[in-house]
């Protein structure tokens, strides 16, 4: 029992020992199993047979004993063999590292070829997009072509433009042949009389409507009883009348009788309160005749009588409304002078019986006064009961019949006074008309010559257009005088000389264009479509532009510069209408054949020879069918022998390109051959651009110097006004021929204006004097002249004689105020519509500063400021800004565009290159009619011509100088502008040609090209890098560290 006991505990002790055995030879296998599944299945085997070595240790002990013998053998035999299977794992780990690493280098190589076969693919899509969207685009340009002027349809558009052109013409030939038939003329061409009378209320009574067309109606009788005929009478405003008698040569007795308020009074002697009034109808020193004194001291009568004004009050006793008769006889047979017989009506007659009847016994005196004047005082010797009343006063026959006049016509309800006074004779107003006519055909011809001689073939096309021109708009003038509606004066005629310079400016514009798109690439045809387009476009902005100034002159601006506004705007009109009706027509019939045919003679030659240089400048390919516009080679395109990758297929899709690759000149032309062509490329146009923005701070220091020197020399010297704003009168003698000055100073002297301004004149080649009186009497005016021209022996046909009352001149100034301020809004308010305010602002800064100029250079020379000068400064409101607009039109056109890269004051500096040729060519078309005025024109269009001459030239200079740099200056301030600065730098950028594409440099280029190459080889490591990251390229861990 004990022995069976002890071995029951042995062999539960060899258990329990034979059972930690073999936990610890499992940990020790489950720790160090390797990954390798035949290594696994071995090492399970050999747990199994450990289990059932362990299980079969139950029977007995000594089986137990012999188990774990066998054990902790196999123990040290799997020591053994774990060290073996480190080395050799080892062995393979390595073996597996080599192989991945072989796998990688094989998927990279396979990456890259892939990338690069990516590439290629993509160069044959962009290559493929190019040519279908340059075969797009032709299908387009050929459509709008078709659409705008190539196809039948449209040819046939331009034909019946061409055939309501002829008829215009045709009409127009009829309506104003003869001219001098069908054209009405003016006052200061034919000559006669104009004045402008102003009336006055009197106690306090205002001057209403009714009594001004009373007036109207009694001045109007009066005008036509002088028999005068075409006169005209017309209510001015509020207070004025205007009164214009053409071809009357008796002005003396015209000016006495219109302006009269012919109120005539009978009252007795003894109601007038004022003593000296009483004394002077008793003593009869009521009346004085003028006397003269010679050189010896002796006094002889002038002729002219001098009447008493009343300045006390008097009870009437019958007045002009009693008068139903008014005759002319002389005081007696024997008498040289005559009388003014009255025949009363009923109430008067009765009246008149009554204080004769009172008066008869003591030979009381009745008084007759007539506008406030006592006329004569007889003394009654009986009692007068038929109602027959003579009115005598020592007159003449003239000055009897022109009282007659006056009371024949009634009693004006209010006074008026002279306020402005003009006398031409006949043969001065058709001596000025000649000389404006002159100059007409003088401009005319050389703005014609100068076109042949620069545009050829163009040239002559242009020379017709504007014959063509002044057919239209004679017709038009002898339409609107066919009804009344015109009548050509001086000013008129300037206004004609200057639509001439406006006509020429428009068909340059047009022409420039037109060659500049040839010179860009694109055929004659499609640029008789888009270049004529676009500088029809330019050339109405800028009438536009003048046509405000002109109808502000017509409608505000004072009576003597109306014609000069009116014609002027009806010139811009006829000249938009013949843009519309006969250039763009003419031009896009005679383009795709005659003129294609014959570059030489049409004077475009040069452009065609330019079109390759520009495509090599810009990298751009020529259509070889029609030389249209060169195609843009895009980034992709240019980068076919780089490694640009996705990037040229993302910029193919989005329709753009890199700027600096697809703006320089191409890689495949060889450098020295571009030179070459482009050194030796000849042509009316500008190769490189003139660094203006450069040297913008010299310009604007030298414009703000001018300014000064004009306000110094304005305060220094100061500015002489005309009679029209100061008052006074001015005679003008014509043709005076040996007569001196001293002769001049004389006569005036006899004449009773000692203190009279003599100047000498020459007009035409003519001698003349032009004379300043303080004199502002119309009627005392033309005495003078008068006077002068007998003393001295001139005709009286051939003096001019202007008074202006004190009060005209503050209308006038007041009147071409408004018409400055009204002009300048809407030139403003144009501009700003039609581009942006910035630009309009900046017109007017560049505006005022030409007209401070010009009112310098008067003060300088000495020349007086009139209204001519007044309505000139006016019309350089709009004439100025012609060659402003048009910069500005190019600018705006140049903003639109997307393919610039460059800063705002490097495409502000390249838009004034792109117009500079036709600034120079309006400048000089619009200078040669204005200087032929000032050459051989009159007085009246002198003043016009110098001050126009002075504002042109200004104006080309400011919209260079002064607009475009400010305009500049501003806009660069704008956030987008100011990044545009920042990366490209502050220097202005200067184009290689006159194009709308801005030159790349070669480093740009190359930049480029880097760009794209650095794109690709980034998306090559991207498409590695995700290759490396897939699941079949992980690497897998072979073993984990030892617990």
């Amino acid at each position: 029992m004990r022995v069976y006991s002890l071995a029951l505990f042995k062999k539960t002790k060899a258990n329990k020992a034979s059972e930690s055995l073999l936990v610890c030879a499992r940990r020790i296998i489950m720790a160090e199993l390797p990954n390798n599944e035949k290594e696994g299945e071995e090492a399970k085997r050999q747990t199994a047979d450990n289990a059932d070595a362990s299980s079969s240790a139950d029977t007995t002990v000594i089986e137990n004993a012999a188990d774990a013998s066998d054990i902790a053998k196999e123990s040290d035999a799997l020591e053994a063999s774990k060290k073996s299977s480190d080395s050799s794992e080892e062995a393979k780990r390595q073996s597996r590292d080599t192989k991945t690493k072989e796998k990688a280098r094989e998927a990279k190589a396979k990456e890259k070829a892939r990338a690069e076969r990516k590439r290629e693919k993509d160069r044959a899509r962009a290559k493929r997009a190019n040519a279908a969207a340059a075969k797009q685009r032709k299908k387009d340009r050929e459509k709008r072509i078709k659409q705008a002027g190539g196809g039948g349809n449209s040819n046939r558009r331009n034909m019946w433009l061409l055939i309501v052109t002829t008829i215009l013409v045709i009409a127009s030939v009829f309506m104003f042949m003869p001219p001098q038939d069908k054209i009405n003329q003016g006052l200061d061409i034919q000559g006669g009389l104009s004045v402008v009378l102003t009336a006055q209320g009197t106690d306090g009574h205002e001057v209403t409507q009714e009594d001004m067309e009373k007036s109207r109606a009694i001045i109007e009788s009066r005008v036509n009883a002088l028999g005068a005929s075409e006169a005209t009478v017309q209510v001015q405003g509020n207070d004025q009348i205007l009164v214009q008698i053409p071809g009357l040569s008796d002005t003396e007795t015209a000016l006495e009788t219109i302006g009269k308020t012919g109120k005539l009074e009978f009252a007795r002697a003894d109601s007038f309160t004022d003593e000296e009034d009483q004394a002077a109808i008793q003593n009869g020193t009521y009346m004085q005749q003028q006397m003269v004194t010679d050189g010896m001291g002796n006094q002889f009568p002038t002729g002219e009588t001098t009447y008493r004004t009343v300045t006390g009050s008097y009870t009437p006793l019958i007045t002009g409304e009693n008068i139903t008769r008014v005759t002319v006889d002389k005081e007696s047979e024997t008498s040289n002078y005559y009388a003014v017989n009255l025949t009363l009506d009923g109430a008067g007659t009765e009246a008149f019986a009554q204080a004769t009847r009172e008066l008869a016994p003591t030979h009381g005196q009745i008084v007759i006064v007539l506008d406030g004047q006592i006329q004569s005082a007889p003394a009654v010797q009986s009692e007068i009961t038929g109602g027959q009343v003579a009115i005598t006063g020592g007159y003449s026959l003239e000055e009897a019949q022109a009282l007659q006049t006056v009371l024949e016509s009634g009693s004006l309800p209010v006074s008026f006074h002279y306020e402005q006074s003009q006398v031409v004779g006949p043969t001065l107003g058709q001596d000025a008309l000649m000389s404006g006519l002159l100059v007409a055909i003088l401009g005319l011809t050389l703005v014609i010559l100068y076109l042949i001689c620069f545009y050829r073939g163009l040239g002559l096309l242009t020379a017709a257009a504007m014959v063509v021109f002044a057919i239209f708009y004679l017709g038009l003038l002898a339409t609107l005088s066919a009804f009344g509606l015109f009548s050509l004066s001086l000013a008129g005629i300037a206004g004609i000389v200057l639509t001439i310079g406006m006509a020429a400016d428009s068909s340059i514009l047009v022409l420039e264009r037109f060659r500049e798109e040839i010179r860009m690439g694109r055929s004659v045809r499609a640029a008789s479509i888009t270049g004529v387009r676009h500088g029809i476009e330019t050339s109405i902005d800028a009438d536009l532009v003048t046509l405000v100034s002109a109808l502000t002159l017509f409608f505000l601006a004072s009576a003597s510069v109306k014609g000069f506004g009116m014609t002027l705007a009806l010139g811009i009109v006829c000249d938009i209408v013949m843009m519309l009706l006969l250039k763009a027509p003419l031009i896009r019939l005679l383009a795709p054949k005659i003129i294609t045919r014959h570059p030489g003679f049409w004077g475009i030659r040069d452009c065609e020879q330019a079109a390759p240089v520009y495509a090599e400048l810009t990298g751009t390919t020529l259509a070889p069918d029609e030389n249209l516009r060169p195609e843009k080679t895009t980034a992709s395109a240019k980068g076919a022998a780089s490694t640009k990758g996705a990037a040229s297929d993302a910029s193919v899709k989005k329709g753009t390109a890199l700027a600096s690759a697809a703006d320089q000149p191409s890689t495949d032309i060889p450098k020295s051959y571009t030179h070459k062509t482009f050194d030796q490329l000849k042509g009316r146009f500008l190769r490189r651009d003139i660094n203006f923005m450069g040297v913008r701070k010299i310009l604007l220091s030298f414009s703000a110097a001018l300014i000064v020197l004009s306000f110094a020399v304005v305060g220094i010297k100061g500015v002489q006004f005309g009679i029209e704003f100061v008052g006074g009168t001015s005679i003008a003698f014509h043709n005076t021929g040996d007569i001196t000055i001293e002769d001049m100073r004389a006569a005036c002297a006899d004449a009773g204006e000692p203190e009279a301004v003599v100047q000498t004149t020459n007009a035409d080649g003519s001698a003349g004097f032009l004379i300043r009186t303080t004199n502002t009497s119309p009627e005392d005016a033309a005495a003078t002249a008068n006077q002068i021209a007998g003393n001295l022996g001139i005709a009286t046909d051939s003096f001019e004689v202007n008074t202006v009352g004190p009060d005209w001149g503050a209308g006038v100034i007041q009147s071409s105020a408004i018409a400055f301020a009204v002009s300048l809004l809407l030139i403003i308010a144009y501009i700003a519509i039609r581009f942006e305010y910035k630009m309009g602002i900046m017109a007017v800064v560049a505006l005022l500063h030409d007209l401070i100029i010009v009112v310098g250079i008067y003060a300088l020379v000495g020349r007086e400021i009139t209204p001519n000068m007044v309505a000139a400064l006016l019309t350089i409101l709009g004439y100025s800004l012609y060659d402003t607009v048009v910069v500005f039109h190019r600018i705006n056109d140049n903003m639109k565009e997307s393919s610039l890269k460059c800063t705002f004051m490097s495409m502000a500096n390249h838009s004034i290159n792109q117009v500079f040729i036709r600034t120079i060519n309006t400048t000089l078309t619009s200078f040669v009619p204005v200087f032929g005025m000032l050459l051989f024109g009159g007085e009246t269009l002198k003043d016009f011509a110098f001050a126009m001459a002075v504002g042109l030239i200004a104006g080309s200079y400011s919209s260079i100088a002064v607009a475009t740099p400010l305009y500049a200056m501003w806009k660069t301030r704008e956030e987008k502008n100011a990044k545009l600065v920042k990366k490209y730098g502050p220097e202005v950028q200067l184009f290689t040609f006159a194009s709308t594409l801005p030159p790349a440099s070669n480093e740009e280029a190359k930049a480029a090209v880097a760009a794209g190459e650095a794109a690709a080889n980034k998306e090559a490591v991207a498409a590695e890098t995700k290759a490396k990251q897939s699941p079949k390229g992980k690497k897998r861990n072979t073993h984990k560290k030892r617990h």
